[in-house]
């Protein structure tokens, strides 16, 4: 049996063209013999390649939901370049509605970059990585915090210490103008992501976390809607001016780096937090307590805060297994201290 995708699509055509890329299983599942990634290519002149995709985990709809509309109401005429949009990577997730592949239980959001004779999840990102990322020249890899995170809506993007490179993502990201942009610096061990990935390989990454720990709110889709409209225009993609926004302050930048900006649960248990989103808080301040319900007479834990900042993720689903997140934490970059060639160390 051939693990090869049937590319259903032609992804240098001009126009719009609406495809899909179909991946075979070795062993039916659910009554389907394979997984099928919906597909469609704008493309108009000679400007920049730009990938955009949602669905990278089931159960986070905004993006998914804004790309579907970029695809309906995008004219080729208004398209200054090459969109390649394919609003649900992980099919079998969505369709379960589970952060992970229900297929082969893999996160395709970290297992990066693929195997192309490996499981099916492995196999969508290594097609991904060797047929998607290789034409592109910025990826906008949408996200939300899915039924377990309520998130500030942001936009998100990589360290660099390349003063060039920085200065193009700090632009697109005021572009973007999400309420909080956040600069991530990953620990080695969790570099896996598609977002990591395409940074490496010196892509223009701009992410974005829309919300989430609820069902889908029109102002979630708003924030990501504007967000990617105003970056296709940054990015010269559109020859028509941005879609309007609701008019609100500059973006707040900000950096989320390592493990120190977490809270996570040491125990199994129930969570009940003491703070929420947007609240600034003090390292060492507690930050809720961990209640074991199997053992009532011993007292809760509390959990504290391991440095200081805003919250920009809370866990909403009480109940927590270790290794869990409970609060993102980020810290504020001065203007100074965020340009170019002057990042903190």
């Amino acid at each position: 049996m051939t693990f090869a995708p049937s590319v259903e699509i032609d992804l240098e055509a001009t126009g719009k063209s609406h495809g899909r890329v179909v991946f075979p299983l070795e062993t039916p599942w659910q009554g389907r013999d394979s997984v099928v990634l919906p597909a469609c290519v704008i493309a108009n002149g000679s400007g920049p390649v730009v990938t955009l995709w949602g669905g990278n985990h089931g159960n986070e709809y905004e993006g998914p939901l804004v790309l579907g509309q970029l695809i309906r109401e995008l004219d080729p005429a208004a398209v200054e370049g090459r969109l390649i949009i394919l609003p649900n990577v992980n099919p079998a997730a969505v369709a379960a509605q589970t952060r992970t592949s229900p297929i082969d239980g893999l996160n395709l959001n970290r297992i990066w970059p693929g195997d192309a004779q490996g499981s099916i999840s492995e196999r969508i990102v290594a097609w991904l990585d060797a047929t998607i990322l290789s034409r592109a020249d910025a990826l906008m890899d949408l996200h939300t915090g899915g039924d377990l995170t309520d998130l500030a809506p942001m936009s998100m993007c990589h360290h660099t210490d390349d003063p060039a490179f920085a200065a193009r993502i700090r632009a697109a990201q005021l572009a973007f103008n999400a309420p909080l942009s956040i600069e991530l610096r990953l620990d080695a061990g969790f570099r896996a992501t598609a977002s990591h990935h395409a940074h490496s390989r010196g892509v223009l990454v701009i992410g974005s976390e829309s919300g989430g720990g609820r069902a889908v709110h029109p102002g979630s889709l708003a924030n990501c809607y504007e967000g990617v409209r105003n970056t296709l225009d940054h990015l010269g993609v559109l020859a028509a001016p941005a879609a309007p926004g609701r008019l609100r302050n500059r973006t707040r930048f900000t950096r989320k780096w390592g493990h120190e900006a977490e809270v996570v649960a040491d125990g199994d248990g129930v969570f009940v937090p003491f703070h929420k989103v947007w609240d600034m808080v003090d390292a060492g301040q507690p930050a809720g307590q961990l209640f074991r319900l199997d053992a009532p007479r011993e007292p809760p834990r509390t959990v504290t805060f391991p440095a200081s900042g805003l919250v920009a993720g809370c866990r909403v689903q009480s109940g927590v297994a270790p290794g869990d997140v409970l609060y993102w934490i980020v810290r504020d970059i001065p203007d100074d201290a965020a340009a170019p060639g002057n990042r903190e160390a």
